[in-house]
This record gives C-alpha cells, structure tokens and sequence, in this order.
C-alpha cells in the first residue's frame, strides 16, 4: 500500500502523462487537417464489426491519421479512458461518472446465439419454460455488465446458468460452434460472419445501451470530431442494414 505522498506522486505522474499525451496529438493536428494517433476502444461484439468499416472511410478521407483499436469488456476500456489511454471508446455505459462525457449512440437487441442444428452438449445451463425448445448453455457474456440485466430480465421465463468465461468473441464463437453452448449478444456481433452460420432470436424486451465516451479531462480536437462522425455514420448503416437492431 502506497504511502500518502506515494499516492500523490502517482497521481501527478499521471497527470503529467496525461497532458504529454494531448500536447502530442494538439502539436500533430495542424490547421483543419486531421493528423497524429487516435487510439479507440470498444466492446468485442461491436467492434470487431464496426472498426474495419470505420478503417476503411477514416484512413481514406484522412490518411495522416493513425489508428489505434482495442477491443475488451468495459471495466478495462472504461480505466484506460480515464487515464488517457484511449482517446474514446464505443460502450455500454451508464453515463453517470463525472470524469466521463458520454454521448447516446444507439440500443441494439440482445440474441441467442447458436450454430444452426447443434445443440448444447449435455449439462447445459439454460433451461427455458417452454420444454420443446433445445436447453442452451451460456458460454459468457461479451460484456459483464449485460450479464446482470439480461439475468433480471430473464427472470420470469429462463434461468441462466454460466459455466464458460471469456472475453475473445472468436473463442466464444468457437465454444458456440463445437455446441458448448449459445452466445448472448447483439447480432451486431455476426453481422460479417457467412449467412447459415448461426441461428439468432431476439430476446423481447432486452437490450443494451451504447455510448461515445471520452475523458471530461480530454478537449475534442479536429481528429477526434470526424472519427466520431463516421462512428455515428457507420453504426447509422450498420442499422439501416439489418446489421444492428
């Protein structure tokens, strides 16, 4: 445990850190041109689909600019936004922390998710009130956070069991496939993957809340504005398509 002054040497380390890191990217940004690193984050089910779209239109409208994309749960994005890690991030987020400024960005559905004709190995987890239906198991949760409503929400008609954990949508998919058990996400999450290869139903009434959030500590500059734009423009079309609903 760190002493007193330990503390506060840390925390002004990381603040002058911090502003390193904005006089870098302010010192890159020249003019209206956009230039420099942005690095931004997302949860796997999200970004795995929306970052190669959101490659392709950023770098060829800007191409001095240099991106630097993460995917993991919230709880570790949300920290590296908050110590200038990332420059933004793409989140469930309850947008009630003051070191934050998040903007709506849309709600997706949340799905069942399993290969078409392969059910769930014996033991499964899930059992659902209406007998016919295959009793899934739950490999994970992309992120922990919808773990908790999607059990609320759930609760007059399943009973959710999780018996596999991680934090990788391929070795979910993976577990999914080999019949370990159902995914339960957005169909944002399969929207590139060949049509046939899952089998998805929405779960009424339950889904999940996405934000633009960024540190209140970090002023946005010309870089971080259009990639914002075409974040908004990408997941427009994601919807417009089918891809996220």
């Amino acid at each position: 445990k760190l002493p007193t002054a330990g503390k506060t040497l840390l925390d002004r380390g990381r603040q002058l850190l911090e502003q390193v890191k904005q006089i870098e990217l302010d010192v890159t940004t020249q003019g209206n041109i956009p230039s420099g690193t942005l690095r931004i984050g997302a949860n796997p089910s999200l970004g795995h689909t929306l970052f190669p779209r959101l490659a392709d239109r950023y770098w060829s409208r800007h191409p001095n600019v240099t991106l630097h994309f993460v995917t993991d749960l919230t709880a570790p994005i949300q920290e590296w936004v908050r110590r200038g890690d990332l420059h933004l991030a793409v989140l469930t987020f309850s947008g009630k922390d003051a070191e934050f400024i998040s903007v709506p960005l849309a709600s997706a559905g949340i799905y069942p998710i399993r290969a078409p004709g392969n059910h769930p190995k014996p033991g499964a987890g899930w059992t659902n009130a209406r007998p016919t239906r295959p009793p899934p198991l739950l490999p994970c949760f992309p992120n922990p956070r919808a773990g908790r409503p999607a059990r609320r929400a759930g609760a007059e008609s399943y009973g959710l069991t999780c018996r596999m954990e991680a934090d990788s949508l391929s070795v979910l998919k993976s577990l999914a496939k080999k019949g370990f058990g159902h995914m339960l996400m957005p169909n944002v999450a399969i929207a590139d993957d060949p049509k046939g290869t899952w089998t998805a139903s929405r779960v009424k009434g339950l889904a999940v809340e996405r934000y633009v959030v960024r540190s209140a500590k970090r002023p946005v500059t010309r870089a971080m504005a259009t990639v914002i734009d075409l974040i908004e423009a990408e997941v427009r079309k994601l919807r417009s398509d089918g891809l996220m609903r």
